[in-house]
């Protein structure tokens, strides 16, 4: 018996989810407790196995603290098949973890950083 592929838009969804989840430092095991699922459960969300009702995604951005539009945000209705998903680093997500621990100070010297060395205003 063969099913049918998981809809661009769970895949994209589920993705979002494992990027929040680990942003904020939630392990599988934790976020499904706090949703009343299994880790499986969170697992099968996170690859697209199983689709996030609107009750769950709901929850979801209430304990991740995450508006709902990011679980949509840069999804793009037609990729390209040969265009790589838009999918933020590991690089990138440690990134983001340590810029969150800098006082705003730190995090103002820093963005001047980065803009003075791409050339930004």
């Amino acid at each position: 018996m063969r099913t049918k592929p998981p809809h661009p838009v769970d895949i994209h969804v589920g993705q979002r989810l494992k990027q929040q989840r680990k942003l904020k430092n939630i392990s599988q095991e934790k976020l499904g407790e706090q949703l009343g699922v299994t880790f499986q459960q969170i697992q099968k969300y996170e690859n697209a196995t199983n689709r996030i009702s609107a009750s769950k995604l709901y929850e979801l951005s209430q304990i991740l603290q995450t508006p709902i539009q990011f679980f949509f945000e840069n999804y793009q209705k037609s990729p390209q098949p040969t265009e790589k998903p838009n999918n933020v680093t590991t690089k990138e997500l440690n990134f983001t973890k340590r810029f969150r621990q800098l006082n705003p100070a730190q995090q103002q010297a820093f963005t001047n950083l980065i803009n003075k060395l791409t050339n930004e205003k």
